[in-house]
């Protein structure tokens, strides 16, 4: 035991790795250095200096062993250690967000208090109120001291682990709020600590072999370790979950829309500035507060609710979307209540429903009307020019009618909820569609489409979309006999789209008829003809599936394509007799 003694005591290891932790830590300081200007980047340098500046402080008064000059070296050790835990508790709050906290009165508090604390260091020769009775006892050989803890040194240190604990706390948190993006550098610098704060409870307790021996800078390294890996492996400062803690706070809002967040209890426990402006309030007010004495016509269980608010003595309507909040159990914890302002919207529709309503109504009527004089005028007329300003008098006012009908059309097949699960016989709908619009004129329509097609979708919409274009390809065909083939068209992937091809052997669509499509909003100059492109366009934008025109002086080929989910497998008894044209 005395041999072993003597080589401890001939080797100063101790000192020799607290001096060799405050390089490791020097090192890593200014490796750090050019990262200082990214969030949480200056005040971790800032830790990682207080730790190189207390394992070199304490590593070198480990020689001294003149009792004022190793007194001297107390003042950088338990300035490191007063600041240690300010500066990773700032790191904590600017890494994860929270720099309202940081620039706020409690940590100028703090900072406030650790500076001190180091005073009372500075000057406890004088006045001993951090600790008395200071002696050098030598361990190993090396300078160790002992001193009488005083009650303000366990404030002070107590105030140290509490922020080191509060900033792991913070990292933990975020490990658990922000899942797998930010986990692992997060839980790497929160577990970090540990290691050299055990050791320090240890010393301060007077635990251990050697209780004059603080241990804690020598564990730096394995503290040191877990900060590189963070920062190393897992890009600590491009992924910083303060980005995300912001972009959910200011996506709240500056959202534009009335945002409500409830306990269980139904209590506000968070709403966004729109929301206080909705409820004529303001946040601090709210916040707390039982949601039926701000909002009493929102159901949390309720669908489509619709309620109005007088909000700056204007009359306002907002439709209330409410979902539940859940957490990793499934356990509800509260509920979030979305307040979107839909008053323009109501106002537009109601404007447009009484709009068309006339058009429906009045117009139809009176047109019809005029077409029945216009009737009765032509066959009573003897003079041919007259005879022909009648007949085209009465096909514009009979294009006008079937103008206000497409527009019915819209409304009524378009605009209409139907059901999209309807397994639709292709073939069978393109043969009475074909048969309606060959009936009274000369034209042909060819379906090459195999009699077991099923399509997933509402057939009213289908048939509206087909008939569409097939009107289209007969009315403007200069043909003596127009013609116009449907077909499918093969997909290159056996999970592909569904795609339709109608092609005809008209002039082609005109170029500006096709350019309203794309345009975002019609002028007096470029405008459509009609309602029947739109039609097509918004039918089938309702099925799910797109639309495109290949025009050459041919004819044009309208491209219908259907999502792959659209296709349903054809029913075991189904069958049909085909047709090559009608």
């Amino acid at each position: 035991m005395t041999g072993e003694t003597s080589v401890l005591q001939a080797f100063p290891w101790v000192a020799i790795a607290s001096i060799a932790s405050g390089v490791v830590s020097v090192g890593f300081l200014l490796y750090l250095w050019p990262y200082r200007d990214r969030l949480g980047g200056r005040f971790f340098i800032a830790t990682i200096g207080c730790e190189a500046l207390w394992a070199l402080s304490y590593g070198v008064a480990l020689f001294v062993f003149d009792p004022v000059l190793r007194r001297a070296f107390e003042v950088p050790i338990w300035l490191a250690i007063n600041f240690i835990g300010v500066c990773f508790l700032a790191f904590a709050l600017e890494y994860t967000g929270r720099t309202d906290v940081l620039r706020s009165k409690v940590m100028g508090g703090i900072v406030g208090l650790q500076v001190l604390h180091t005073l009372v260091v500075v000057t406890n020769p004088w006045h001993h109120v951090a600790w008395r009775a200071y002696r050098i006892e030598p361990t190993f050989g090396l300078a160790t001291v002992t001193y009488t803890h005083q009650p303000w040194l366990f404030v002070n240190a107590a105030g140290f682990i509490l922020m080191i604990g509060v900033a792991s706390f913070l990292l933990a948190d975020t490990v658990f709020s922000y899942g797998p993006l930010y986990r692992t550098q997060a839980a790497a610098i929160a577990i970090s600590p540990i290691f050299p704060g055990l050791p320090f409870l240890f010393w301060l307790a007077g635990v251990g072999i050697t209780p004059p021996l603080n241990l804690t800078p020598l564990l730096f390294p394995i503290h040191l370790v877990f900060d590189m890996y963070a920062f190393f492996s897992r890009d600590m400062f491009e992924l910083v979950p303060a980005a995300r803690r912001i972009a959910d706070r200011r996506a709240i809002d500056n959202l534009g829309t009335a945002v409500l967040i409830v306990d269980a209890g139904e209590r506000i426990i968070e709403l966004n500035d729109e929301a206080a402006r909705v409820l004529e309030t303001t946040a601090s007010t709210a916040l707390g507060q039982p949601l039926a004495s701000h909002l009493t016509d929102v159901d949390l269980d309720g669908d489509r609710q619709t309620i109005a608010r007088t909000v700056d003595g204007r009359r306002r309507e907002y439709a209330a979307t409410t979902s539940p909040l859940t957490d990793a159990s499934g356990t509800a914890v509260g509920d979030t209540i979305v307040l979107q302002d839909i008053t323009e919207e109501r106002r537009r529709e109601q404007r447009l429903a009484v709009l068309n309503r006339v058009l429906r109504h009045n117009l139809r009527n009176d047109l019809n009307v005029v077409q029945g004089y216009l009737d009765i005028a032509t066959d009573r007329v003897d003079d041919p020019e007259l005879r022909r300003m009648l007949e085209t008098a009465e096909t514009k006012t009979a294009g006008v009618v079937d103008l206000g009908a497409k527009a019915r059309t819209i409304e009524r097949v378009i605009g209409a909820d139907g059901d999209g699960n309807d397994r639709t016989d292709v073939r069978g709908l393109l043969e009475d569609s074909a048969e309606s619009l060959t009936a009274g004129r000369s034209g042909e329509i060819r379906i090459d489409v195999p009699s077991e097609l099923r399509v997933r979708a509402a057939p009213s919409k289908l048939a509206v979309v087909f008939e569409n274009v097939l009107e289209n390809a007969l009315e403007h065909s200069t043909a003596e006999e127009p013609t116009a083939t449907v077909r499918v068209v093969e997909s290159d992937s056996e999970h592909g789209p569904l795609v339709f091809e109608v092609a005809d052997d008209g002039p082609g669509i005109p170029e500006h008829e096709l350019g309203v499509l794309d345009a975002t909003e019609e002028t007096a100059l470029e405008h459509g003809s009609g309602l029947g492109l739109w039609i097509v366009k918004w039918g089938v934008a309702a099925l799910g599936g797109s639309v495109e025109f290949d025009v050459s002086d041919t004819g044009t080929v309208v491209r219908i394509e259907l999502p792959a989910s659209a296709v349903a497998a054809p029913a075991a008894s189904s069958s049909s007799t085909d047709r090559d044209a009608v």
